[in-house]
């Protein structure tokens, strides 16, 4: 969701992941974590995970000459 709002930014997806499984064994939180960190607790241990730049990298990006392609079609459903 986060990587589709025009405002999504990474520490709102930590936000989001950190209150959607809050009751979950597997989401390991610390103080220690910054803002952009969440932790896991997979079969091998925990796991910090920095979610910096997530969202620009997961942002879908029709690239523009594509789209003005796309805007020239003669197919109905293409345009």
């Amino acid at each position: 969701e986060e990587c589709v709002r025009p405002r999504g930014n990474d520490i709102s997806f930590v936000s989001k992941v950190n209150a959607m499984n809050k009751d979950s064994e597997s989401l390991t939180q610390s103080r220690l974590f910054r803002d952009n960190e969440f932790g896991v607790h997979h079969y091998a241990g925990p796991v910090k995970y920095d979610a910096t730049n997530f969202v620009k990298k997961n942002t879908d990006v029709v690239p523009q000459d594509l789209l003005q392609c796309a805007c020239k079609s003669t197919n109905s459903l293409v345009r």
